[in-house]
């Protein structure tokens, strides 16, 4: 049996929250930074993709990496080292051009944010109402990245766009680097336990999920912009359906916040999959009309933040340890790194059409994995 570990307090958590928020701040501001470099002549439009996956991968391994350091050091230390290195590669960058070296670059900050969001994954954890607190930090990271993003065109603090969002995410480094100082002397996750490991075939069956569910998510946000324009609608309605989008994906995940306790996991996570696979192919039947894509955009970005924190209350079903949830966000960048490349082959060989109807299939795919890990519950032994 694994040792229980004493809950965080709400100031350990809140702070966590805010660290992690700050390491994925960059996914609301990749969107600019990579454009403002292409746009630079700093990489070629090509490579965007190939710099997006690398810093996803190294998220990815940084997050792993993190949990690791927390058993064996302090968070003061290893977060704020992390945040020490986030902030300096920025910086580094603001004069850098030339795939090599920004590959590499952009490849030690994702393990740094990586780290950084290791911090947050084990204080989520480590608190009793694990779906809400999951539903907020996705409601704050959604936020902050809104804010970034709607910002940051109308920001002059470096000699160009890029230098601009570079500095603006090594604030965010300091920012967590100064807020590690808060953190408790120690903040380690579930031992591991001499029995089995964190990973079993039900809680690695979640751990897709999750991963799916992500990866579905992000192949439809990735070519939505191009789905639009395709649709002949102009930018000016790409952004406002954007915008709501972003709008409604806050408001599920307070909603889940608030409510999320109160639903079972599994059959929740089947119900949103369904509805997800729903939304996106409504898309396909409603492109020539704005309201109504209106419409199914906020549907979709609803139910895009408020099914992912009961993947965390499903894992915890599964594995009541907790050791197993650590590892939601590892899976969750996967998937989006992994999936759209895959619906990017489907959209070269079809349409741009085929990313809707990649996604509806995973979404679907997804469903029947949960339903068919319905068994997968521990049922409590008798004294």
């Amino acid at each position: 049996m694994t040792a229980a570990l004493d809950p965080v307090t709400r100031r350990t958590l809140a702070t966590s929250i805010l660290i992690g928020a700050c390491a994925l701040l960059v996914l609301g501001v990749h969107p600019i930074l990579l454009g403002a470099m292409v746009e630079e002549g700093r990489i070629a439009e090509a490579q965007v993709g190939n710099l997006v996956t690398i810093e996803m991968i190294a998220i990815v391994v940084g997050s792993l990496a993190g949990i690791w350091l927390l058993r064996k050091q302090g968070p003061r230390v290893v977060i704020g080292g992390a945040g020490l290195i986030l902030t300096a590669m920025n910086l580094f960058m603001t004069e850098q051009s030339g795939m090599a070296i920004i590959a590499a670059c952009r490849g030690v900050a994702g393990l740094s944010e990586g780290v950084l969001v290791a911090s947050t994954l084990v204080a989520i954890s480590r608190v009793t109402r694990v779906e809400r607190a999951s539903a907020l930090f996705l409601a704050v990271q959604t936020l902050m990245q809104a804010v970034a993003a709607a910002s940051l065109p109308y920001i002059a603090l470096g000699s160009s766009r890029t230098g601009t969002a570079l500095l603006v995410l090594a604030l965010v480094g300091g920012i967590a680097t100064l807020s590690a100082l808060s953190l408790p002397r120690e903040l380690k996750p579930a031992p591991s336990d001499g029995e089995r490991g964190a990973i079993t075939p039900a809680s690695l069956t979640a751990l897709i999920g999750a991963g799916l569910f992500v990866g579905a998510i992000v192949s439809v946000w990735s070519y939505f912009g191009l789905w639009l324009l395709g649709n002949s609608h102009a930018p000016t309605f790409e952004g406002t359906a954007i915008s709501l989008c972003l709008v409604a994906q806050v408001v599920g995940a307070l909603t889940a916040a608030q409510f999320g306790e109160r639903l079972p996991n599994r059959p929740t996570i089947i119900a949103c999959a369904l509805a997800a696979a729903v939304s996106t192919s409504l898309f396909l039947t409603v492109g020539d009309e704005s309201a109504a894509i209106l419409a199914v955009s906020v549907v979709f970005g609803f139910f895009w933040l408020f099914t992912l924190p009961f993947f965390a209350g499903w894992l915890i079903e599964i594995d009541p340890s907790r050791r197993a949830v650590l590892y939601i966000t590892a899976f969750q960048l996967g998937g989006a790194a992994l999936l759209p490349s895959l619906a990017g082959i489907a959209v070269g060989r079809f349409s741009v059409d085929a990313a809707m109807v990649f996604s509806a299939s995973v979404f679907l795919v997804l469903a029947a994995l949960a339903y068919l890990n319905r068994s997968a519950i521990p049922r409590p032994q008798p004294d």
